[in-house]
């Protein structure tokens, strides 16, 4: 059931910001809103289910991430969510990709919701309902590879911010007992501190990006640093700062991340990922949700 929740207070740019983002009406009005789709939700879903939702004016936005989760490892269930999508083709849009959008920001010093379109898709008739399981063609795993490597490059970025974990004092001989309010505080201080937040992202920043000082809710480098640091708070709490980083298990939690990210730009998620739904929740109270 879809949930619309929020404060009763918003800034004006939190105004703005739902009523459109990448050219299109996000939560305009509640007949026509635009959810980020994760692959929890797709696979969780039937095409009757699916149809149900866009004839009711849902849209689905689909991410670089969950066309990769699905190139990377092609399978038949795979092949099935991708059945599913072809029988709402007309109702699923292309949200730009994580490096799009950052570099947009790093040219353009405006939020790239504000300055990328999304784009229509238009899936291989392979996948019309009856047809049998193929595979994939060169090229496509070309595509899945060479996303690999982007990802890992940013699996290295994402362990070095989780670095300076281990320099707050919070956690130093902190009781187990002590944790779950510690990290409660923690994650309010991520979602409200905004100084902080860019002052840990201009520690962190490369000089072609924006400056600290322009970034907030509304900017995908602000998500970035939001998404990254809820995502290592989550991690030391339950395996403690000594933890040694598994670089397997790190890139499956990145991926969720990317979903994330371009959820609380957009406002509107559709998972049934129940870590996923309780960090939108937290950084997008004013957010939809889909499950």
């Amino acid at each position: 059931m879809p949930r619309c929740g929020g404060r009763l207070k918003h800034s004006r740019a939190m105004k703005r910001r739902l009523k459109r983002a990448f050219g299109v009406d996000v939560q305009g009005t509640f007949a026509r809103s635009l959810v980020v789709l994760d692959k929890s939700f797709l696979q969780g879903v039937t095409a009757q289910e699916l149809r149900f939702y866009v004839k009711h004016g849902w849209i689905f936005g689909v991410t670089e991430i969950l066309q990769y989760e699905h190139f990377r490892k092609w399978d038949r269930w795979r092949f099935a969510n991708l059945v599913k999508l072809k029988a709402i083709e007309k109702h699923i849009v292309l949200l730009p990709g994580i490096g799009e959008m950052f570099r947009a920001e790093s040219k353009k010093r405006k939020p790239a919701s504000q300055v990328l379109r999304i784009k229509g898709i238009v899936l291989t008739d392979k996948l019309i309902p009856g047809r049998p399981f193929f595979e994939l063609d060169e090229g496509t795993k070309k595509i899945a590879t060479e996303r690999t490597v982007e990802l890992e490059k940013r699996l290295d970025i994402l362990i070095d911010v989780w670095t300076d974990f281990k320099k707050i004092p919070e956690f130093d001989g902190a009781k187990s007992e002590d944790m779950a309010a510690i990290v409660r505080a923690k994650s309010l201080q991520i979602r409200d501190d905004h100084d902080d937040m860019r002052g840990f992202y201009k520690r962190h920043r490369h000089r072609s990006q924006p400056p600290a000082k322009l970034i907030d809710e509304e900017w995908t480098f602000f998500r970035w640093i939001q998404v990254q640091l809820l995502a290592g708070l989550d991690f030391f709490a339950s395996h403690g700062l000594g933890a040694p980083f598994n670089r397997e298990n790190l890139f499956h939690g990145l991926l969720d991340l990317d979903y994330l990210i371009v959820a609380l730009v957009v406002g509107g998620l559709a998972s049934r990922e129940q870590q996923m739904l309780e960090r939108f929740s937290l950084l997008r109270p004013d957010g939809l949700i889909l499950k």
